[in-house]
């Protein structure tokens, strides 16, 4: 049997399923409760994985969740032949800016609109909330090249002071991560061997906590 390593992003709009054989899912927030299990179970039986790579936390509530406990369930169905791999946004942001590929603050938005959150990297400082009114107000955000957010598909969500910010959004590949601007197409990439991976049987929904991995 030909087994496979598959990639999972339930920390954005979307839950995004990747196989690395051209082979996508991406299933709308709005219908992942109803859509996730029954997409995950048709693709075991067809692709037959046993290594999953999560990219986890931070993210909406539902994907996190719904995400995290579909994973479990399988893998609970078929006795753990399943392994999982935990990375997090926050990780491998503060990895890019380590490179030298990002700013040192990162704009962490989460689907709330009261629940905004500032990282500094330089500083490996805590999140700190914040509105977008509030957000707007701080130093930090004055100088928009120390700054870079996320895009995501609720444009809506962000007020039209953010526009000038750096944006990017990430993609998985076999071996890689890669960081892609909004605005100039650049792609940027990181390496998944420069984390630390644990094998994990089962995976947790993290709300916002701290790094849970350490890089290599």
């Amino acid at each position: 049997m030909n087994w496979k390593t598959i990639f999972m992003n339930i920390s954005i709009d979307s839950v995004l399923i990747d196989t690395g054989d051209n082979y996508k899912i991406s299933i709308p927030r709005d219908h992942v409760e109803e859509l996730l299990w029954k997409e995950l179970i048709n693709l075991y039986r067809e692709k037959w994985f046993d290594n999953v790579i999560v990219l986890n936390w931070p993210g909406g509530f539902t994907n996190l969740r719904v995400g995290t406990l579909c994973l479990n369930i399988l893998n609970t169905l078929l006795e753990n032949q399943i392994n999982f791999y935990n990375i997090s946004k926050i990780d491998l942001y503060k990895r890019a800016y380590e490179k030298w590929f990002l700013p040192k603050y990162w704009v962490i938005y989460i689907w709330q609109k009261r629940n905004i959150r500032l990282r500094n990297f330089e500083e490996n400082e805590k999140i700190w909330q914040y509105s977008f009114n509030e957000l707007k107000d701080l130093d930090e955000m004055n100088n928009i090249e120390n700054v870079f957010v996320e895009d995501v598909e609720d444009k809506e969500y962000y007020p039209e002071w953010m526009n000038g910010y750096l944006k990017y959004h990430t993609l998985l590949n076999w071996t890689d991560i890669y960081l892609i601007d909004d605005k100039t197409a650049e792609w940027k990439w990181i390496s998944i061997d420069e984390f630390e991976l644990k094998v994990l049987k089962s995976i947790a929904p993290n709300y916002m906590m701290e790094p849970s991995i350490t890089i290599k």
